[in-house]
């Protein structure tokens, strides 16, 4: 069974990343890294797609599911006859990587089931498994994984079981997949358990006391706002690469409507949403990741190219590719590997990028390496600005002259030469400052009239949000209120936000309202000294089961769609919540 994608659970260590499903599965889990084939995917091939269960023997409800506070650590509780039996689940990082599943039985003792079946190579190739005692070794398509449990493991028909008791007012026992050579004790896996969440409440204890927005408070509580940026937090931690960069999501070919075609791969570090992480994380005082994301950044943009995304570890991505024979999420086909997106020029990268050198210099954090990318950026955006790309939402097809990317550049050349008047960056700021200047003019509709799409109309986007929130366009000026009332009379449905007017990437299904929207037009309407109360309570209303925001939600249920959970949702999120840093401004 395929389960809603909101009611999902993300682990994630640095490396990899598993979704559990609420019936106690791992749905999703690539290895060994997470731009690896995925061993688990039932979440996209509910038939071959594999399993790794843990539950009560006999009959059981679940009672609740929650994370244990300040972690990615999941906590699942299942009423059984006369008691019940705790299941924590978490991924562990460093040089010993391992899932470990964590049972104890209270009120009684519980028999239980493990299940292990992995469809190796992306469901290609049937895994070659031995059994001995205690061990499990599974191996195919050049992955060799090896379980252990409190019980002996049985081989039959390609599936696994290792049947055990968990014993009431006894040590917890454990179930752990590593990698062939990781062998653990029941006490190592203790040790190992302990850890981990001691290792995450350590990293989340940092952005306690981040300074929240009133007018966020006002509308949702001061327990729901930390509440979501306590979330917001792990995930971006938890999605932050030890290879450098950080994953738009952690899963592909997740749909952006019920059934349809727009299934993309999202497991790869976009330059944008990567700089929007590290700004956020710069906000959660979270300085050394945000600092090391920036770092990743200034050496994948050395040559001064706006590069849209790569892989975690900086090299090029596979080109895209489809595979017909696996059955997807709820029927949504084709499911894909790779992202043809790589390919695209995106000039609004830029301004993502430069604007995360600029957060980082006012937190005392910028890199060298992003401080030489950004002036590099800069001189090229000087000579590129009036080119045409695919624009932040990646259309397909002809290019234009999208106006979020002016507007982007414009942000771009305004920071670089703050940052350059200041000596923080090597350029000639004055020459930025000019063409931003031109940029800013060319963008510009006439008097009173709201930005629109293109150079050529286009209509509505939600994007340009973003330039009411960043200056390009001043509070006094009459064109703001224009562009956000523009942007509510034609894109908000039902509070929801859809990403622009019309179809224009040639793909005929429709897509779901995207999430992050909201929160940009929470914060333009900050900026504008309106009420951002209906904004934040429609996109709070978007999250899972488990606080985590998917891509886009699906208009009837609130429910989550697309891949999840997604970066850019909850770096948006949390600019949203939080007071901004003002340490360092462009210059007038």
């Amino acid at each position: 069974m395929q389960h809603a994608i909101g009611d999902h659970a993300l682990l994630a260590n640095g490396r990899t990343a598993a979704l559990v499903d609420p019936a106690g599965s791992i749905a999703w889990l690539c290895w060994p890294r997470i731009d690896s084939d995925p061993m688990l995917l039932s979440i996209i091939e509910q038939h071959r797609g594999g399993r790794f269960s843990l539950t009560p023997a006999g009959h059981a409800t679940i009672a609740s599911r929650r994370y244990h506070e300040s972690s990615l650590v999941l906590e699942t509780v299942w009423r059984v006859d006369g008691g019940r039996l705790v299941v924590d689940d978490v991924l562990v990082g460093g040089d010993r990587p391992s899932l470990l599943r964590r049972v104890r039985a209270e009120g009684g003792d519980v028999d239980v089931d493990a299940w292990f079946e992995p469809a190796f190579g992306t469901a290609t190739e049937r895994a070659s498994m031995h059994a001995s005692g205690e061990l499990l070794t599974a191996s195919g398509a050049g992955v060799r994984v090896l379980l252990q449990g409190p019980g002996d493991w049985s081989v039959t028909a390609g599936a696994a079981r290792c049947r055990f008791r968990a014993q009431a007012a006894t040590p917890p026992a454990f179930v752990a997949l590593g990698d062939a050579d990781t062998s653990l004790s029941q006490d190592g896996a203790s040790r190992m358990f302990e850890e981990s969440l001691r290792t995450w409440r350590e990293r989340l204890s940092r952005c306690h006391g981040v300074a929240l927005a009133a007018d966020a408070v006002s509308a949702l509580g001061e327990d729901e706002c930390r509440r979501q940026l306590a979330v917001s937090a792990a995930v971006l931690l938890g999605l932050q690469m030890d290879a450098g960069g950080i994953v738009a999501a952690p899963t592909t070919s997740l749909p952006q409507w019920p059934g349809s075609s727009r299934t993309w791969d999202y497991r790869y570090c976009w330059s944008r949403d990567a700089s929007l992480a590290g700004m956020a994380l710069v906000r959660l005082g979270l300085t050394d990741d945000a600092r090391a994301l920036g770092d990743f950044l200034g050496n994948v943009l050395a040559a001064g190219v706006p590069v849209t995304l790569r892989r975690v570890d900086g090299s090029r991505p596979p080109s895209e590719t489809e595979r017909p024979d696996l059955s997807g999420y709820r029927g949504a086909r084709p499911v894909r590997f790779g992202n043809d997106a790589a390919s695209q020029l995106q000039l609004d990268v830029a301004g993502s990028v430069i604007e995360l050198a600029c957060s980082l210099a006012a937190a005392g954090a910028l890199p060298a390496s992003l401080a030489a990318a950004s002036s590099r950026l800069a001189t090229w955006t000087v000579v590129h600005w009036n080119d045409a790309d695919h624009g932040i939402w990646e259309i397909r097809g002809d290019p234009h002259r999208y106006t979020h990317s002016r507007v982007m550049q414009w942000a771009a050349l305004r920071a670089a030469a703050a940052m350059a008047q200041r000596g923080l960056m090597r350029g000639d700021g004055e020459t930025w400052r000019r063409t931003a200047a031109d940029i800013h003019a060319a963008a510009l509709p006439p008097d009173g009239a709201p930005l629109q799409l293109h150079d050529d109309g286009g209509g509505a986007d939600a994007a340009l949000s973003m330039a009411v929130s960043n200056g390009f366009l001043r509070p006094e000026d009459r064109r703001a209120a224009a562009t956000l009332g523009l942007i509510v009379s034609r894109l908000v449905r039902s509070d929801l936000v859809e990403r622009y007017e019309g179809s224009r990437d040639g793909i005929a299904d429709r897509c779901a309202p995207f999430v992050f929207p909201m929160f940009w037009l929470a914060t333009a309407q900050r900026a504008l000294g309106g009420d951002v109360s209906r904004a934040l309570r429609a996109a709070a209303r978007t999250c899972g089961a488990l606080g985590l925001y998917g891509e886009v939600v699906e208009p009837a249920t609130l429910s989550p769609l697309g891949n999840y959970p997604q970066v850019q949702s909850h770096a948006a999120c949390v600019l949203a919540l939080t007071e901004p840093d003002r340490g360092l401004s462009s210059p007038s």
